[in-house]
């Protein structure tokens, strides 16, 4: 049966359950090979434009650039967690530092390029079986990339590699819901659980999520022995993860400061900027509709009493995620686009959902012949722009020209660190500590030198009042042999300035107009 024949079966199969048993007795959504085409140079494109890549590294915003330092300084035997204030995963640090070890951050663009790949794949499957339609699905993955390239520009966020575990997790869970897979999955299930915890810690509410959503499930179909089943297969897959690498953590005693760090500290303090809680809430509602992330969460009641069926549990698991998942942006007070990645594995698949009920409306609305099932996929994709008023491309013009206008603002600015970090590296011997009061981690990756702190910009993770003293405690102690100050970058306390004054001897390099030299006396 050719592709137009598969089309033209669905259409006259009037019953959506009965063409979803159809389907599943062919196996699982399978990807189109064109649309599998699509997604290898999509993932491709945007692992292209990564901050991993040398000649992009400059365009990298202060978290990107420090997760890079994060994991030089591993290659270094310096750790995360004990040497660094660290949020991300173990498992995330050290495949910064494996590339470092292989010779240069270039081969994360590999990385990240599996992750692309397999998210798209895993995304595609699940929009394709919840929707019945490939043209949906393959609109669904190119916002995803989209979203990627304008809302994680550079990419290197943990979500992102993250991304492909909770879709492949989340992908099961449609299989299981749907009958199309047996107890012993839920081994492979605690596996990506783990992985993806140890990549990006706040994906622990989807399991958390789905963890609950199985358990009433089970206990409202009394299959008691299949649940303690599928709970002791879940632990034995995650163990095999925690065991592994908690053999690792524990041999560099960092596991107290871990648990602190990144598996605490964003599940009780969401702060990531110093913005006013109210404009910042705006913002990302405004992002949030614009990006298309919105309008599938709106209406999911409304489509979950229209189209009841057996992907009702696993869509209210995905609906349950997306809130979670909001919490954390609502109350980071922060302006940054790259934390609304956090949504896209959830806020896509609702809105695939609402795509496909926005073209089952309209052609309710008028009568269509069946060759214009041709012009389908542009359909869609139309319906979305107008449904959102056309903003998606506002977003993506200005998600793609936030780095652009970046790097080009901060490129005399760049070639001052690069000589700065050049002027350091032959002013100290190779196990001195600096310190950088600046808005990149540049100055320490040319220099290769170490932080006096644990915080090696000011701006990262010291919005926290007991981080921002801790910060200052450290400087304030003079480890560093010299501390260099970025004049424009966020300000620096009066504390800190007269203990310079105090103990520094301030040097300004005439090749470096906007650092001030600062070497202890």
């Amino acid at each position: 049966m050719n592709r137009r024949q598969d089309r033209y079966s669905r259409e006259s199969l009037t019953d959506q359950n009965t063409y979803r048993d159809f389907k599943d007795s062919k196996g699982a959504a399978e990807v189109d090979s064109l649309h599998r085409l699509y997604i290898i140079i999509f993932s491709a494109f945007i692992s292209f434009f990564s901050v991993a890549m040398p000649v992009f590294t400059d365009f990298g915003n202060a978290v990107q650039s420090q997760n890079l330092y994060t994991g030089f300084m591993m290659v270094q035997n310096h750790l995360p967690y004990s040497d660094i204030f660290s949020t991300g995963g173990f498992v995330y640090y050290g495949l910064i530092s494996l590339s470092y070890l292989l010779g240069s951050s270039f081969w994360l663009t590999f990385v990240q390029f599996v992750a692309f790949y397999f998210s798209g794949i895993f995304l595609y499957k699940i929009v394709y079986h919840m929707t019945d339609k490939e043209e949906v699905a393959i609109n669904t993955i190119l916002l995803f990339y989209l979203a990627n390239f304008a809302l994680g520009f550079g990419g290197l966020y943990p979500i992102q590699l993250a991304m492909p575990f909770v879709l492949l997790s989340l992908w099961f869970l449609t299989k299981y819901f749907a009958g199309l897979t047996r107890d012993e999955g839920f081994i492979v299930y605690g596996l990506t659980g783990a992985l993806a915890y140890l990549i990006e810690p706040r994906t622990l509410f989807f399991w958390l999520v789905s963890l609950a959503v199985i358990c009433v499930y089970n206990i409202k179909n009394r299959r008691y022995a299949h649940g303690f089943y599928q709970f002791l297969c879940l632990l034995f897959g995650g163990l095999l993860v925690f065991y592994t690498f908690g053999y690792f953590v524990l041999n560099m005693q960092i596991l107290s400061s871990y648990i602190s760090q990144a598996g605490t500290y964003y599940f009780t303090y969401f702060a990531l900027g110093k913005g006013n809680i109210l404009l910042t809430i705006l913002f990302q509602l405004f992002v949030l509709f614009a990006s298309g992330l919105l309008m599938g969460a709106l209406t999911f009641f409304d489509h979950i009493k229209r189209e009841t069926d057996r992907d009702d549990l696993v869509k209210s698991i995905v609906f349950l995620s997306f809130v979670f998942s909001l919490i954390f942006i609502l109350l980071s007070q922060s302006y940054a686009t790259y934390q609304f990645l956090l949504l896209l594995p959830f806020g896509l698949v609702l809105t695939g959902l609402y795509l496909d009920d926005k073209y089952k409306e309209s052609l309710r609305r008028r009568s269509r012949r069946r060759k214009q099932h041709r012009r389908l996929s542009r359909r869609v994709f139309d319906l979305f722009l107008l449904g959102h008023f056309y903003l998606p491309c506002l977003l993506f013009v200005y998600g793609l020209a936030q780095p652009i206008v970046h790097y080009i603002s901060s490129y005399s600015l760049n070639q001052e660190r690069a000589q700065v970090a050049e002027y350091i590296r032959e002013n100290t011997e190779k196990g001195s500590r600096i310190y950088v009061w600046d808005s990149s981690a540049k100055i320490y990756l040319d220099a290769d030198r170490l932080s006096s702190s644990q915080f090696p910009l000011p701006m990262i993770n010291t919005v926290k009042k007991s981080n921002e003293k801790a910060l200052e405690d450290e400087l304030l102690q003079n480890e560093a042999s010299y501390v260099l100050v970025n004049e424009n970058a966020e300000r620096m306390p009066l504390v800190l300035k007269n203990n310079l004054k105090k103990n520094y001897k301030a040097a300004s390099l005439k090749m470096s107009p906007d650092f001030t030299v600062y070497k202890r006396k």
